[in-house]
């Protein structure tokens, strides 16, 4: 994946450059430096249009991914379309507050540049963000929307395993390939369900026994009659990543079910929750764009996303219960010694093959996603909450959330605009990020 790095163009009038103007480019400079990104940068403030040309080769040469635009003061008008013809990459405005200095001279007008620009680039057809703080706050203010455009950079470098398509009668799992490449960037590789049957079988056993061992140590007990089922869970679990590699992927999404069970013998979900301990995110289903949702949700927050269904809710209480059947990371439990290795409660009747691993996950602060085919685009629902210390009320892996809106509200935005029905929650407050992120790549966000 190519490397993530920010240019640096500092703008000013070359009437109003004071020694005092270059140290607040080079004060900004020490700020960014703090951010985990490489910075490119010139040498000097940038005031003419030559020099704005100047600058946009260079950033073009060392493949800059996104670059800050900041307004030490109110600049020459004609640089910023040089800059939006000649970089097309995204653009963040940086201004910053002031106040009059001696004799009551506004000596920067930051903002207002900043203002200027924004009406220059929506008329070149150009987005763009913008943060507005003071310099000493410049790496903290611009982290969030670079994390943003970050995010957007790996989306478009998504390689997701479709592993044997979406499962019978799943509409919601359908996936215009062609539309996520060219609005997205992101790519499909199909494979067949038999080619990791096929990879498993032929596993050494030194890495079938190391699979196995991996898949026992992500629940605290195991259940005695799945005992025999370690290994061929273990073994999925290898096939799945020896294909990663092979194919170069950064998700999955799965086919989990029916053919699973009657092609190996048992379900993948406990195989999928490991992979989705490890970063490997996975969507149960065949859901591509579930597994998308994952990939940013996780970039955008650090942590590890719940792919899951909405089953029930409670209007008097706000809550409603979010569950899937066995497929959840460990990584996500309320406490370890509550997750079992257990038969999956409904193959084959229930209670006949194994593997999943069973227990309710941890409570906090969580934010509910959802990424859906709209028309010609996408719409994504995005709701915030609380997960509540959920008990183990039901088989598989449940959380009660309390939402910030009505779920009332939420139920029927889900139901009057048809909605998909599986959703992806991550333990974080990104909310902001993901509309950020929808604002970048032409995504409508419901909010609710």
């Amino acid at each position: 994946m190519k490397k993530f790095s920010i240019g640096y163009i500092a703008l000013s009038k070359a009437s109003w450059v004071t020694p005092e103007i270059d140290r607040i480019r080079q004060s900004t400079l020490a700020r960014l430096k703090q951010l985990p990104y490489e910075i490119i940068h010139g040498d000097a403030l940038t005031t003419t249009t030559t020099e704005a040309s100047a600058i946009c080769r260079e950033l073009n040469r060392q493949e800059v991914s996104a670059v800050i635009v900041h307004f030490t003061t109110f600049p020459l008008g004609a640089i910023i379309p040089v800059i939006a013809r000649e970089l097309n990459v995204p653009i963040v405005l940086f201004s910053t507050p002031e106040q009059p200095s001696a004799g009551g001279i506004w000596a920067q007008n930051s903002f207002c540049g900043a203002n200027m620009a924004a009406h220059t680039l929506r008329k070149m057809g150009r987005k763009y963000g913008f943060v507005f703080g003071p310099v000493s706050d410049a790496d903290v203010l611009l982290k969030k929307p670079l994390d943003v455009l970050k995010c957007m950079a790996d989306l478009a470098a998504t390689k997701i395993g479709l592993v044997g398509g979406r499962v019978p009668g799943f509409y919601t799992s359908n996936c215009d390939e062609m539309r996520l490449r060219s609005s997205i960037g992101a790519e499909v590789e199909i494979i067949d369900q038999l080619e990791i049957v096929r990879v498993a079988e032929t596993l050494t056993e030194e890495e079938a026994r190391r699979g196995a061992e991996e898949v026992r140590k992500s629940a605290s007990s195991c259940c005695q009659v799945v005992e025999k089922d370690l290994l061929p869970s273990g073994r999925m679990y290898e096939a799945l990543k020896k294909t990663t590699a092979k194919y170069g992927l950064s998700a999955y999404a799965i086919r989990c079910w029916p053919e699973w069970s009657d092609y190996y013998g048992v379900a993948p979900c406990a195989s999928m929750g490991l992979l989705n301990n490890t970063g490997l995110f996975t969507s149960c289903e065949g859901d591509v764009l579930g597994a998308l949702l994952m990939k940013a949700q996780a970039t955008l927050s650090g942590g590890i996303p719940f792919f899951a269904d909405l089953i029930s809710f409670d209007y008097a209480k706000n809550t409603a219960v979010f569950w899937h059947c066995g497929a959840a990371p460990s990584a996500l439990c309320r406490k370890f010694e509550d997750t079992k290795l257990r038969r999956h409660f409904r193959v084959d009747g229930g209670d006949k093959r194994g593997l999943v691993n069973e227990f309710p996950l941890k409570p906090g602060p969580i934010t509910m996603a959802q990424l859906d085919e709209d028309g010609d685009g996408y719409r994504m629902l995005i709701a915030k909450g609380t997960a509540l210390d959920t008990e183990p009320f039901v088989r598989g892996n449940p959380l009660n959330v309390r939402f910030n809106c009505s779920v009332e509200k939420l139920v029927a935005t889900i139901m009057d605009n048809g909605f998909k029905h599986h959703y992806s929650l991550i333990h974080a407050d990104i909310e902001a990020e993901l509309r950020e992120l929808c604002k970048w790549l032409d995504i409508i966000p419901v909010l609710v």
